[in-house]
């Protein structure tokens, strides 16, 4: 007769427990002892592709010319793929890529001229404005302010919010403006103006800041100089070295 499986006693388990408690701690200690880990921080993520394959990619992509043969190129460099850790590698190639490749005079005059306006001088305006605060009516910030417009259109000047801002500002610099409504403020004034040649603009578009949503009368604004090229030369090149990369490491990540 078989003799019955006999239950283990409260100390037994508690035996038990803790020598595989103790295993585990000692297996996760190993590497903190034997200094940092040989894997690679995304071994435990899907498989990627090496990086001498990426690497030929981006040759091929970039410059139109193949890489030398590698070794160890397999199958797996088309196999779906975590998009943070490709990211994450190729930030590392393309950084490398950004600091080889010299834009032709042709390459660098076309891409000026495309965003020669992104290099303009500071500006300065003078302004008036009204506040809509995204404290006091949240989402509905600039639904009020454009029946605001309306209103005003009609020969009704709404008072809009009490805040710490001013209603009216003598002229001041882009810099000082998107310090107090904060960054790309004076870049709206600006595109308000390149968009209203014939006229300042006054009491038009609404315009977000970090208080909330404006109405916003121009009385005055004094454009900054678009310098040439040879003056911005160095940062036009980091600029376009960066526009490249980015571009080609987009189009690795959408033909992986």
């Amino acid at each position: 007769m078989t003799k019955p499986f006999a239950k283990p006693s409260f100390k037994q388990l508690l035996v038990i427990a803790l020598i595989i408690v103790i295993g585990l701690t000692i297996s996760w200690q190993l590497p903190l002892n034997n200094g940092p880990s040989q894997k690679d921080w995304d071994a435990n993520r899907q498989n990627l592709p090496e990086i001498a394959a990426l690497e030929e990619r981006i040759q091929l992509n970039l410059f139109g010319e193949q890489a030398p043969a590698t070794e160890g190129m397999g199958p797996d460099i088309d196999q779906p793929i975590d998009i943070e850790a490709m990211e994450a590698k190729l930030a590392g190639l393309t950084k490398n890529v950004t600091t080889l490749r010299q834009p032709t005079e042709q390459e660098l005059t076309e891409f000026y001229q495309a965003h020669q306006a992104d290099y303009r001088q500071a500006s300065k305006f003078s302004f008036s404005q009204i506040l809509f605060s995204r404290t006091k009516h949240g989402g509905q910030a600039y639904q009020k302010a454009e029946q605001a417009l309306l209103a005003i259109a009609q020969g009704q000047m709404p008072s809009g919010d009490s805040s710490d801002l001013q209603r009216s500002y003598g002229l001041k610099s882009a810099d000082k403006i998107d310090q107090e409504f904060g960054s790309n403020f004076s870049e709206k004034l600006l595109a308000q103006v390149l968009d209203n040649p014939q006229s300042l603009p006054c009491w038009t578009d609404p315009i977000a800041s970090i208080h909330g949503v404006h109405l916003v009368c121009i009385d005055n604004a004094v454009l900054g100089d678009i310098p040439d090229l040879d003056s911005v030369r160095s940062q036009v090149i980091n600029d376009w070295r960066y526009t490249v990369a980015d571009q080609t490491r987009a189009k690795l990540l959408k033909d992986s």
